[in-house]
């Protein structure tokens, strides 16, 4: 529980300063239009909120997120003076949650840090569909059952404990600007703000070689330094 309420109190401190990326978006009214590629969607990024109440996870704010195939991911959240007060790292199935002020950082795998980010678990590469609204055709073979609308839009999908409804899309196509979750004591909402496909690769967006000037903590370490 104190880690997940420390966590949380991270989240919220980042939300004031992570507005600022809201005024990039117009964050009210008619969705603005998005039209992904018609080329394969191998990466998105942009700004979203999240808005979720479980028992791994109680948070509520905004953050910049960078999704890239195969199983690559970055989420950043700023603090109230614009600082970075948290990065997650994923790569190869394992993720990185690292604080930049305290220069530490805990490992753990992709879909349990992902819980503990939005309550749910999910994979890097099961959050780049979620986002861009695409899913592979073998979507099942994922474990996932997705339904589709009578346009052929992903309208919500259920692996295991984890479903998902999409709430409202932007306009021109079949990406989703509010999504419903829920999972195992899990509910909440994610909302994109903004949202670009298939980006430039930059260097070092994924690179976790700083760490080795960082020191490991276990999770529990880690947020006994949120608490403080």
């Amino acid at each position: 529980m104190g880690s997940t309420r420390a966590f949380a109190r991270a989240l919220r401190a980042a939300s004031a300063a992570a507005a600022l990326a809201g005024l990039l978006v117009a964050c009210s009214g008619r969705p603005p239009v998005l039209v992904p590629p018609s080329s394969p969607i191998e990466a998105v990024e942009g700004f979203g909120s999240a808005s979720v109440s479980g028992a791994e996870a109680s948070v509520k704010g905004k953050f910049a997120f960078l999704f890239r195939r195969p199983g690559l991911g970055r989420v950043e959240a700023l603090d109230p003076i614009g600082r970075t007060a948290f990065l997650i790292y994923f790569r190869g199935g394992r993720a990185w949650f690292v604080l930049p002020s305290k220069k530490v950082y805990a490992e753990d795998e992709a879909e349990v840090m992902m819980r503990r980010f939005l309550g749910l678990a999910l994979r890097p590469d099961d959050t780049l569909s979620l986002l861009s609204g695409v899913w592979p055709e073998d979507a099942a073979g994922g474990g996932w059952s997705v339904g589709r609308d009578a346009e052929g839009r992903v309208i919500g999908g259920v692996r295991g404990e984890f479903r998902f409804e999409i709430g409202e899309f932007f306009r021109g196509g079949a990406v989703p600007r509010e999504i419903e979750i829920a999972g195992s004591g899990t509910t909440g909402r994610v909302k994109v703000l903004k949202a670009a496909f298939n980006p430039p690769p930059r260097d070092g967006s994924f690179d976790t070689a700083f760490l080795s000037r960082f020191t490991a903590k276990t999770w529990d370490e880690l947020a006994e330094l949120l608490d403080r």
